[in-house]
């Protein structure tokens, strides 16, 4: 079962159930359709990672956090270069955060 969640209203908006033949790769994209994108930030685990929900989300008007994990592998790496290239160059237009409770977490912001 994959579900979207509305953070701040504490809510399940929609669900759709996972085939067992399957995964939540094909569920998400059924998910999204029931949902209006335009204007929402989605966040979804690492193993939903792909260009095709990302296309599908920002063509629905919508915008998006997606995890990155290791076993991505040119993906992860390609990410890791523009983090350590920002970090080194100290960019006056985006702060970082390091967080203490998540040693591999860092986030960048516009400033």
């Amino acid at each position: 079962m994959v579900s979207a969640w509305a953070a701040e209203n504490r809510l399940v908006l929609a669900q759709v159930a996972v085939d067992k033949k399957s995964n939540e790769i094909t569920a998400i994209p059924l998910l999204l359709r029931q949902l209006s994108l335009s204007g929402c930030i989605f966040t979804i685990d690492a193993v939903a990672t792909q260009k095709e929900i990302a296309k599908q989300i920002v063509n629905d008007g919508g915008d998006y956090v997606l995890a990155l994990k290791g076993n991505q592998g040119i993906l992860h790496k390609e990410v890791e270069k523009i983090f350590e290239t920002v970090l080194a160059n100290q960019h006056s237009q985006i702060g970082t955060y390091f967080s203490d409770w998540l040693p591999n977490l860092i986030s960048l912001r516009k400033g």
